[in-house]
């Protein structure tokens, strides 16, 4: 005699549409398999869900549980460095470096001056300030840019993970 789902339903307590399911999950057909066998197999599967080891959705909310301790840990780890005073937030190492960009381009061009300076004193000759002008212009500028694309690029994009950023040192 082939088992209807209603008389599977009645044993395992369940209405018919949620036996239906059930079967489906297992991969049972009905009419091949006795009553012992389907409940045998649904305890089994109901031990793996209750242990955590299966279920439809088992792999996506291990994939999500795995994200989520992974967002903690680097939560506690920016925690942690602003407790102890070593991050900076993105906006001010974005100043920093457009700060440093300025500082650095105004030390090349002076220590350009300079050395045009000496060697005319030293060598009794004339040095075209366009020439020198035309070769370290453009190095400044590159500087300046570059620095701007790498702050641009940082806000904009969000290619930091945090708003936050190693601090930068002080020598």
């Amino acid at each position: 005699m082939s088992l209807t789902q209603l008389d599977i339903a009645r044993h395992l307590d369940m209405s018919e549409r949620n036996a239906r399911d059930v079967l489906r999950g297992l991969g049972i057909d009905h009419h091949l398999s006795s009553l012992d066998e389907i409940r045998i197999a649904y305890i089994r599967d109901m031990r793996e869900k209750a242990a955590g080891r299966g279920g439809s959705d088992q792999a996506s909310l291990t994939r999500r549980k795995a994200e989520e301790a992974e967002v903690n840990t680097a939560l506690k780890r920016v925690q942690l460095h602003e407790a102890i005073g070593s991050v900076v937030q993105a906006q001010d190492a974005a100043e920093a470096i457009t700060d440093w960009s300025s500082f650095a381009n105004r030390e090349y061009l002076a220590g350009i001056t300079k050395l045009v300076s000496e060697i005319q004193i030293a060598h009794k000759i004339e040095i075209d300030g366009k020439k020198v002008e035309d070769i370290a212009g453009p190095t400044i500028a590159r500087i300046k840019g570059h620095a701007k694309r790498v702050v641009m690029l940082r806000m904009q994009n969000g290619t930091s993970k945090s708003p936050f950023c190693p601090r930068l040192s002080r020598r």
